[in-house]
């Protein structure tokens, strides 16, 4: 094949891959169960661009993607598309074509995707005229009266709509206040599930991507724990002094390193049921109910935090062994 004929086939497979991702974004919308799936595919074929070919023709491809699904869902879908999915598609594809390593990936893909929520949280204030950051109590009741009327058109009993305001209005209190937090944590959360999907996809294409210890082995460091302590100090003195921002910023320190720390002691329930030979069925059954379960959540999250300080898997190995 003559060099003439590289741009032409390089041009045709960057439609494909775009006019792929659109098709992958209009069906993550319209589908709901399948949809939630197939959405950790949308980054897929513009990875797969940048590895084949080149960082300018992803990002022709990324646009005409957002301008296809525009045509079939409507602009702000076409706008979710780029900065949604398609920039991290981008810069995932090109770290992985930098050959960086799994931790440089993961922090320069979840910086991406950081960054393209507050793109796209931005276009959700200035269309629906909304600013969780800014919102006070009486906007929070009257967001929440509003859903409670919808579920009452539903048939749902006084009791129903009593427990569900209680839920609706912590959760917007919580949203109001650690924003920043969740929207750290489902940023990195995204590039690993978009991260892990490219890397079982590409295997069979034999690209060879750098893998991460195995979950069962994941432990926080003792800065975690003074980080989240930190947090402690700063909602103390806040509360104390009256100084908001310090407060908030404390509760979001909190709910990061709280989130980590689950998450660790997550990884020692699968350590402990590794070493207990049992079924994979059994330990992701195991992980959701610990999900599930305040109590529990809890109970892994101290768990987690006192493993930065004292290896408890060195502890259940020689219980094991003994």
């Amino acid at each position: 094949m003559s060099e003439a004929n590289l741009p032409v086939k390089s041009i045709v497979e960057g439609a494909f891959f775009a006019a792929i991702t659109a098709v992958l974004f209009v069906i993550s919308i319209y589908i709901p169960l399948l949809g939630t799936v197939v959405s950790f595919l949308c980054p897929l074929p513009i990875i797969m661009l940048t590895l084949r070919h080149s960082l300018k023709l992803a990002v022709i491809a990324m646009v005409i993607s957002g301008l296809l699904v525009s045509f079939l869902a409507g602009p702000f879908q076409g706008l979710m598309v780029i900065l949604g999915f398609g920039l991290l598609g981008v810069v995932l594809g090109y770290c992985i074509k930098k050959k960086y390593s799994f931790n440089e990936i993961i922090i320069i893909g979840s910086a991406a995707s950081f960054i393209s929520k507050l793109f796209i949280l931005m276009l959700g204030f200035w269309l629906l005229d909304v600013n969780p950051f800014l919102f006070d109590v009486e906007q929070i009741n009257e967001i929440v009266n509003q859903s409670l009327n919808l579920y009452k058109s539903m048939g749902l009993t006084v009791e129903q709509l009593e427990s569900l305001k209680e839920t609706l209005s912590q959760t917007l209190m919580i949203i109001r206040i650690a924003l920043p937090a969740l929207l750290i944590i489902s940023s990195i959360f995204d590039t690993f599930l978009n991260y892990y999907v490219a890397r079982l996809v590409l295997k069979r294409f034999d690209y060879q991507l750098p893998a991460s210890i195995p979950f069962i082995h994941w432990r926080a460091s003792k800065s975690f724990f003074w980080s989240y302590f930190t947090g402690i100090v700063l909602i103390f003195i806040g509360s104390k002094y009256n100084i908001l921002l310090l407060n908030k910023i404390g509760i979001n320190i909190q709910v990061i390193f709280s989130i980590i720390f689950l998450i660790c002691g997550i990884s020692i329930v699968g350590f402990f049921m590794e070493n207990r030979k049992l079924s994979k069925i059994l330990k992701w059954t195991a992980y959701v109910i610990v999900c599930i379960f305040p109590l529990l959540s809890q109970i892994a999250t101290w768990a987690g935090m006192l493993d930065a300080w004292f290896d408890l898997r060195k502890f259940i190995s020689l219980r094991n062994e003994n």
